[in-house]
């Protein structure tokens, strides 16, 4: 019996869109790169491929033109999927649900600021346990911190090679929500075959 969905949160609960828009516009306005002749659009394929590829986003982007400055992640530039809370509520009356997110510090706040932290009982950000998914250890924390079994528990997600593949490799389901880069991933979903794909938070409440 399922008693636990943990989450995503990148292009899982909030739209991503105009982070990474600033992101890859500061970073082709940068010196190196216009020395280059490096532009955002081709950052922006760079990020797509890398992807689609299952590698880290925006560090291989900047590697793959020797760039050695990386400019920040504008995480106030989210915005929240308009979905979410009806979804997360009506979600929260069936299940306890948690966040198992590689992020930045101060995710709760960022959560509490879309009014949706009351939702998750649990919250798991890479930077306050220090290890980064795809490594299997913060996905053991969550269901340690949980007090469930990997079989009880469902993890959500847009990228099949951070979120679903570890997580189904300790047994829990996956859903794959395909939303922002990774929905590019259909490769790797075809050799990881997620337990469900959405298209959309909404579609969530089909399942669960």
């Amino acid at each position: 019996m399922i008693k636990t969905l943990f989450f995503d949160v990148g292009y899982t609960l909030v739209n991503e869109d105009a982070v990474w828009e600033r992101r890859c516009k500061e970073q082709a306005e940068t010196d190196e790169a216009k020395k280059f002749g490096v532009t955002a659009q081709d950052i922006y394929h760079e990020i797509e491929k890398a992807t689609i590829e299952g590698l880290p986003q925006f560090r291989t982007a900047i590697d793959r033109f020797k760039l050695s400055q990386m400019v920040p992640y504008h995480s106030e530039l989210e915005t929240m999927y308009e979905e979410a809370p009806q979804v997360l509520e009506t979600l929260a009356q069936k299940y306890e649900l948690g966040v198992i997110a590689n992020q930045l510090d101060g995710l709760k706040e960022r959560l509490e600021s879309f009014g949706i932290l009351k939702y998750f009982k649990y919250v798991i950000s890479s930077w306050d346990v220090k290890v980064m998914k795809t490594d299997i250890r913060i996905f053991e924390y969550a269901l340690k911190a949980a007090g469930c079994q990997p079989q009880e528990a469902v993890m959500i997600g847009d990228r099949i090679d951070n979120d679903s593949a570890p997580a189904q490799s300790l047994g829990m389901k996956t859903v794959w929500i395909k939303q922002g880069f990774g929905k590019l991933q259909t490769a790797l979903a075809e050799k990881n075959p997620p337990d469900y794909e959405v298209e959309n938070l909404s579609e969530l409440l089909m399942f669960f």
